[in-house]
């Protein structure tokens, strides 16, 4: 992937063997806004410690000065919140301990909005519905959750975008922060995420939305990867987020938009980006 004229930064694995480049979302003196692939950990995880992590990348990127570190004169980045290995969107790391206990005091408060688009098994009735389950940890699974009566109080609000034949596209929007929680609620009712084999899914062939599919012969070494493509919930295409910024003593409000880049500056408060 060439990163030539692009807005990026790439992340080499300590041994320099492997690489990944990273869009640059949105960057300013405080925050650095990275557009994250699907199966990539946003932290290390001593269950599956062959997984690349997108902090352990940045650490390592930091401690070797590379020359996208030393062009910002970055000495520390921390992130803001964690996006779940399956699930690609947008992360944010923070330049400072300040910008970042900011922002956690942000989260803490439930002050931010954040969207989620969702490819489900199956069709629910309701163009909008709410699921208000619990989401507790599965004993002996320390990696997955589940949805019921026992744990702490998750809530997601569901919409509707598009039906499809036997599939659904939903928007979600979850109003807590709770481990794998959109997924456990929709397999709590029964539409499981497509490809979400943790939680119920299943693979979504091209041979179900084509009857008598065939891949062309130049496509056949890409099928695999192809047909088996998580569809977890994903943050890139619609997500919105509470960021406090300031200057001085006063905060100012700033509205992210994405794909665009087109960024608008108001008077004060905390600020709300929003990318489209």
């Amino acid at each position: 992937m060439s990163s030539r004229g692009k807005n990026v930064i790439r992340l080499f694995a300590q041994n320099e063997s492997d690489s990944w480049v990273f869009p640059v979302l949105y960057e300013d003196d405080h925050f650095l806004a990275l557009d994250k692939m699907t199966h990539m950990a946003v932290t290390h995880s001593q269950l599956f410690p062959e997984r690349p992590s997108l902090f352990e990348l940045i650490r390592h990127a930091i401690d070797s000065r590379a020359r996208w570190v030393e062009k910002r004169n970055i000495n520390y980045l921390g992130f803001a919140y964690r996006l779940d290995f399956e699930t690609s969107g947008i992360s944010l790391f923070c330049k400072s301990n300040e910008a970042r206990q900011r922002i956690g005091d942000l989260l803490g408060a439930s002050q931010e909005k954040r969207e989620f688009l969702c490819l489900v098994h199956g069709s629910p009735q309701e163009e909008t519905f709410e699921v208000d389950a619990k989401i507790g940890w599965v004993t002996g699974e320390p990696e997955i959750m589940v949805a019921g009566k026992r744990g702490k109080f998750a809530s997601t609000k569901f919409e509707v975008v598009e039906r499809l034949a036997g599939f659904t596209l939903l928007r979600c929007l979850p109003s807590t922060d709770r481990k794998h929680q959109i997924r456990a609620h929709l397999q709590h009712i029964g539409l499981p995420s497509v490809g979400d084999a943790y939680y119920g899914g299943s693979l979504l062939m091209l041979s179900r939305l084509k009857k008598n599919y065939r891949p062309r012969r130049d496509a056949l070494k890409n099928r695999c990867s192809t047909e088996r493509r998580s569809t977890t919930p994903s943050s890139t295409s619609s997500i919105r987020l509470m960021v406090t910024q300031w200057r001085s003593s006063a905060a100012w409000q700033r509205i992210w938009r994405w794909p665009s880049s087109i960024f608008e500056s108001t008077q004060p408060a905390s600020v709300q980006a929003q990318l489209i």
